[in-house]
C-alpha cells in the first residue's frame, strides 16, 4: 500500500471517533502483546502495558533484536502517542495513530474492535519523513517489562531472551549442531505419525530434516524472539510450535510436515 493511500485509510478510521467503542485497559500486571510492520518491510513487535490512559512497552525489530524502550499516551479514548526513547529517556522516535475500529486488513473480518489494531505512522526525531505501521495483538501474558518469564520459575529474562534468540537464529541459519544444543534432553517428539524420544544432540540432528522441516523453519522464523507468551508449563513461540523451559532451552517441539 502506498503511503499516501494509507494516510487515506488512517483518515477513515480517525474520522468517527466520537461514536466508537474506546480503547479502555486498567491492567498494570498484564503485558499485551503486538505484531506487525513499519514501512510494510520492517517486521516488528511490541508490547504494552495499559494503566488508564497512561502506555508504556517496548519494541523490537525482526532484524536487530534490540529492545527499544516506548513511554505514552490514549488520546480521547481511540488516538494514542508512543514516545520511542533511548537509555537516557532521550526521546528518538514517535508512533501516533489510532486504536482502529475496524481491521484494515481484515484479520478481524467486520468485527468491531477496541484496543486490538493499531495504525498510524512512525516518525524519527528531526526528520520530516513520516512511515507507516501495523500492529495486530496475538496475545497477553501477566508479568511485567522487568520480569515477564516468572510464571514459568524463570529468574533471569535474559537467559530466556539470549537462548530463544539463538534457537531461532540457528534455525534460520540451518546449524544443526546449535539447534540441537538448545534442546533440554531427553525430548519426546512427533515425527510424522509417530511420537520418538530423542535422549540427546546426536538424536536430533540425525532426525534434523524431519523435525525442522521446510515449513517448521518458516513458522519459526515467521514469529520474533521476543515478548513471547509465558504460563506455568513454558514459554511460546510460534504459535505453540515450540515451548521453551525456564533454563530457555526447548521443551517442546510439533513440527509441521
Amino acid at each position: 500500500m502506498s503511503y499516501s493511500r494509507w494516510l487515506s485509510v488512517l483518515a477513515m478510521l480517525l474520522l468517527p471517533l466520537g461514536s466508537l467503542a474506546e480503547c479502555q485497559r486498567s491492567e498494570p500486571g498484564t503485558l499485551w502483546n503486538y505484531v506487525g510492520d513499519l514501512s510494510t518491510d520492517l517486521h516488528i513487535k511490541m508490547t504494552l502495558v495499559f494503566n488508564g490512559t497512561k502506555l508504556k512497552g517496548r519494541y523490537v525489530y525482526a532484524s536487530q533484536l534490540r529492545d527499544i524502550d516506548l513511554k505514552g499516551r490514549i488520546i480521547d479514548g481511540r488516538q494514542f502517542v508512543l514516545d520511542e526513547l533511548d537509555a537516557s529517556g532521550k526521546v528518538t522516535g514517535q508512533f501516533s495513530g489510532v486504536f482502529a475500529d475496524q481491521d484494515p486488513r481484515g484479520n478481524y473480518g467486520d468485527s468491531r474492535l477496541e484496543c486490538e489494531v493499531m495504525v498510524g505512522s512512525w516518525q524519527k526525531t528531526g526528520s520530516s519523513q513520516q512511515r507507516p505501521f501495523y500492529l495486530r495483538s496475538v496475545d497477553a501474558t501477566t508479568g511485567s517489562l522487568g520480569h515477564r518469564y516468572g510464571a514459568v520459575g524463570a529468574a533471569d529474562d535474559g537467559l530466556i531472551d539470549r537462548n530463544a534468540q539463538r534457537f531461532w537464529e540457528a534455525a534460520r541459519r540451518g546449524d544443526k549442531a546449535a539447534v540441537a544444543g538448545l534442546i533440554r534432553y531427553p525430548i519426546r517428539v512427533l515425527s510424522g505419525k509417530r511420537t520418538i524420544t530423542l535422549r540427546s544432540p546426536a538424536d536430533f540432528i540425525e532426525q534434523y530434516e524431519a523435525l525442522i522441516t521446510p515449513a517448521t523453519r518458516e513458522a519459526i522464523l515467521s514469529d520474533i524472539p521476543r515478548y513471547m507468551f509465558v504460563r506455568d508449563q513454558g514459554i511460546m513461540l510460534a504459535n505453540g510450535m515450540v515451548w521453551f523451559g525456564a533454563d530457555g532451552k526447548v521443551i517442546s517441539l510439533v513440527p509441521l510436515p
